[in-house]
């Protein structure tokens, strides 16, 4: 064997090293992040603890839960709106429509009671 051929093996061998360690950190940083998406989903944490600020939502009829969503994380009552959004189709709530209204919500409601209060099971605080 001659110095090229050990060079080439050598040099194949980091590669194949280099790649290898990429995919596994990889795979590693989706799993914590697929976990921890997860867990926030499931655990259904409200934003504050304690009483919370009170924010007014205005609900207008046809609302999509996705813009509902994101307008609960502009007004600071959810931290991701894609949690919420994914825990709302995982919810009994997925097949209720929003009732239009204005509403006073917490920041220290979790998303259930949240969509127990705008969905049609929840008692409305104030029709438009």
């Amino acid at each position: 064997m001659d110095v090229k051929q050990f060079l080439g093996a050598v040099s194949a061998m980091i590669i194949k090293i280099v790649v290898a360690v990429v995919i596994i950190v990889a795979v590693f940083r989706l799993a914590v992040y697929a976990y921890d998406f997860g867990y926030k989903v499931f655990a259904d944490v409200p934003v504050s603890d304690g009483e919370g600020r009170i924010v007014s939502v205005v609900i207008s009829e046809g609302l999509g839960n996705r813009e509902l969503a994101k307008m609960l994380e502009q007004k600071g009552l959810v931290d991701d709106a894609n949690v919420f959004y994914i825990y709302e189709l995982l919810s009994d709530y997925r097949k209720k429509e929003l009732k239009p209204g204005t509403y006073e919500l917490s920041t220290a409601m979790n998303a259930e009671e949240m969509l127990e209060i705008l969905c049609d099971d929840g008692e409305e605080q104030e029709e438009k």
